[in-house]
């Protein structure tokens, strides 16, 4: 039995929009914390940091959330939409990202509430790392809208990513070796070397997931 193109195509442009909002959440919790670097590099007290890792939270938990209306709009259109899986490995993909935010957040509590002090040069390459992931997963998002309007565009617009997540890889080597020559205690130097991982991890999902993008814009 053969599906009406109208159905097909109404089927693609719904599970778009649950991606678009999907990426809007995921990209608020990474937005929410490069603001929360900022906020540790100027020394903001205990309360400021919880605030944003509470708000981290909330957008984690409302990402999973899309990603579960995603999946149950999947699961019921069946075989209706021919590229459903590749829809269900970028919504997972990228909803590991709040998990990254959530990681990073925490560290970053943690530093506040015991008090932690760093150099002001490892503070301008944590948040040098940080401007640098929030552009990468921006990228991506620009990248997701764009699937809706033009796969040339989409396709385009994907490199975009690469280019961000390769400035992120070369900042990351150069804040881990800060880490490392800072002569910090044990203690602090893995919170720092996790947080400035959590950061990485980040670029490095958005940079997996622009790859199903990619799979997904052939098929639009």
């Amino acid at each position: 039995m053969a599906f009406p193109i109208e159905t097909e195509d109404q089927i693609r442009r719904n599970v778009l929009n649950i991606c678009e909002d999907h990426i809007r959440r995921v990209l608020e919790s990474v937005r929410e914390l490069a603001r929360m670097v900022d906020a540790f590099s100027n020394h903001a007290d205990f309360d400021t940091m919880e605030t944003h890792l509470f708000q981290i939270k909330k957008l984690k938990d409302e990402a999973t959330e899309s990603k579960r209306q995603l999946l149950n709009e999947l699961a019921e259109t069946g075989m209706l939409l021919m590229n459903r899986e590749d829809f269900m490995r970028l919504s997972v993909q990228i909803n590991e990202i709040p998990d990254y935010c959530e990681g990073a957040a925490y560290r970053l509590n943690y530093m506040v509430k015991n008090k932690i002090n760093i150099g002001a040069d490892l503070h301008d390459a944590l948040m040098n790392l940080s401007k640098n992931v929030l552009k990468t997963v921006t990228n991506l998002r620009k990248t997701i809208l764009s699937l809706k309007y033009s796969r040339s565009k989409a396709i385009e617009m994907s490199k975009s990513v690469e280019i961000a997540e390769y400035a992120v890889d070369e900042i990351f080597r150069e804040t881990e070796m800060k880490i490392l020559d800072a002569g910090y205690s044990l203690g602090t130097t893995l919170i720092l070397k996790d947080l400035a991982q959590f950061l990485e991890d980040i670029a490095d999902k958005a940079e997996d997931a622009i790859d199903s993008t990619r799979v997904l814009a052939l098929g639009v």
